[in-house]
């Protein structure tokens, strides 16, 4: 058994303040005994918990059985057991619905990179989880499942009678995105390498923000419906390709301050996800090893997504049109659908494919081109990039400091034991997390109805011929009008390329 000395640490309300010094049974340099010889460390580590009653059984100090641990100072910095029993609430859920991974992905940035550097405001803050305006902003729709299991499982690790902690909503999301994207780099799902890597390399104490606003999403990058395209430029403008490259260059670059390689891999995030929602029946990743179920244990996170706008389309077009076979008899907006790769449907936006391809005109923006040539080629930068991104982007607008997980454990000691009671969700109750899944896919799909419902017009137009979307936009205010049933107004049809519907 390893115990840690506490000569050199110095703990002050959760924040470290000297080095931990890992130490058999003697003090590094003093001389001494951690522990006098007629001590038992477990006894002498319960006297000097200050949080809880604790007795030893079987060498571990621990609560008495059916006593609930009282929690007097909850900790800002979880320690590592703690952050362990978190593992095992995003590990079952994720395994319930692996579409969590991809969704919690999109999450972090988009709490993130809220941020605006000249300002400064937004950034890695909590307002997507803490303000409900968050979600109902253009740039956040369908957001609100996700959120809502991770919420879920915040209150349920901090009322675990393990648990002493009051942990931001700002570091939740964070570590979602950390966890996803540790958790299904190279084979997908948790071993014990990545276990240690979630442990002690994610940095806690974000505070959460108290007056969120709503304007901050502004700062992302993205669609958004009823707006004519990217700059309010038509959807078969010249300037199509052009715009998203100034969007990265203006957004991403210009107010989040990432450089430009950071930008480029950062989007590469897509790799895992899917397009799920913005049109009605139109549900497809970015790649195909992107799909929610790709393997038994979720999609792979590589540089597919580079690999993939790299080597398959052919450009550069600057208005994207010959490059891309559109899905429908109308151009579909700022999004690019492939039928043709690996039988599986893909979707791409302008700001992914505008990567590919030099600036058109040139120096217009950025060359990302040059980064993704890069990343296409060599998995290992890739993902030692985009994690060097991802850990900036996750200190964005944050001013005060972080620090990793604190090893003393209240618990006991952290070993293999609990790498396997992570994958076995071992010590935590199930059930109430499977109700809260449950509950947000459901209020998730009844929300992805209204915003169908309150932008029919746009997503009309966009998903079938001008006639036919004249037609069906007449008969709906007919029907709104009481002219006619409403069961006569037909809801929007996707027109598939060959005409099918």
């Amino acid at each position: 058994m390893r115990f840690l000395s506490t000569a050199l640490l110095s703990i002050t309300h959760g924040v470290v303040m000297d080095k931990i010094v890992l130490v058999e049974s003697k003090l590094v340099g003093s001389g001494m005994t951690l522990f006098e010889d007629n001590k038992d460390p477990c006894v002498e580590e319960c006297k000097e918990d200050s949080d809880c009653n604790r007795v030893c059984y079987d060498g571990v100090c621990k609560p008495p059985p059916g006593e609930p641990c009282p929690c007097d100072k909850p900790k800002k910095i979880p320690d590592m057991c703690e952050v362990n029993i978190l593992m095992k609430y995003m590990e079952a859920a994720v395994k319930v619905s692996p579409k969590l991974l991809g969704q919690w992905t999109r999450a972090g940035f988009h709490d993130a990179g809220t941020y605006d550097q000249h300002v400064p405001e937004g950034g890695a803050n909590g307002c997507l989880m803490n303000e409900p305006l968050m979600l109902l902003q253009h740039e956040n729709f369908f957001l609100d499942g996700p959120i809502a299991v991770l919420k879920a499982i915040k209150e349920l690790w901090h009322d675990h009678p393990e648990t002493c902690i009051d942990v931001s909503s700002a570091d939740i999301i964070q570590f979602a995105i950390f966890f996803a994207t540790t958790r299904q780099k190279y084979a997908p799902g948790l071993d014990y390498e990545k276990w240690k890597t979630l442990l002690t390399a994610f940095e806690w104490g974000r505070p959460d923000e108290q007056e969120c606003l709503t304007d901050w999403t502004l700062n992302l990058p993205g669609f958004e419906f009823g707006k004519g395209g990217y700059g309010g430029l038509p959807y078969h403008h010249t300037l199509r390709c052009q715009a998203s490259g100034l969007e990265i260059r203006d957004k991403m670059m210009g107010r989040n301050g990432f450089s430009q390689s950071e930008a480029t891999v950062l989007i590469g995030a897509h790799t895992i996800g899917e397009i799920r929602g913005t049109f009605p029946g139109l549900q497809a990743p970015w790649v195909y090893n992107g799909r929610d179920n790709y393997t038994p244990e979720g999609p792979i996170f590589d540089n597919e997504f580079f690999r993939y706008i790299m080597q398959e389309p052919t450009g550069p077009i600057p208005t994207f049109a010959t490059n891309f076979n559109p899905p429908f008899e109308q151009d579909f907006s700022t999004w690019f659908l492939d039928h043709a790769f690996h039988g599986t449907a893909l979707n791409m936006l302008d700001t992914d494919m505008v990567l590919a391809f030099p600036p058109h005109p040139a120096g217009a923006y950025p060359d990302y081109s040059q980064d993704s040539i890069a990343f296409s080629v060599d998995n290992e930068l890739f993902l030692k990039a985009f994690f060097a991104a991802l850990d900036k982007m996750s200190k964005l607008g944050v001013t005060v400091p972080l620090f990793p997980a604190t090893p003393e454990c209240a618990c006991g000691e952290i070993d293999e034991s609990d790498f396997d009671e992570v994958l076995n969700a071992t010590g935590i109750d199930l059930p109430p997390l499977l109700e809260a899944i449950g509950q947000a896919e459901a209020d998730a799909e009844e929300t992805k109805k209204k915003i169908h419902a309150e932008f029919r017009q746009d997503i009309v137009r966009l998903t079938v011929s001008v006639e036919e979307a004249k037609r069906m936009l007449e008969l709906a205010e007919k029907a709104e009008a009481g002219v006619i049933d409403a069961e006569k107004a037909e809801p929007a049809v996707i027109v598939k390329r060959d005409g099918s519907k």
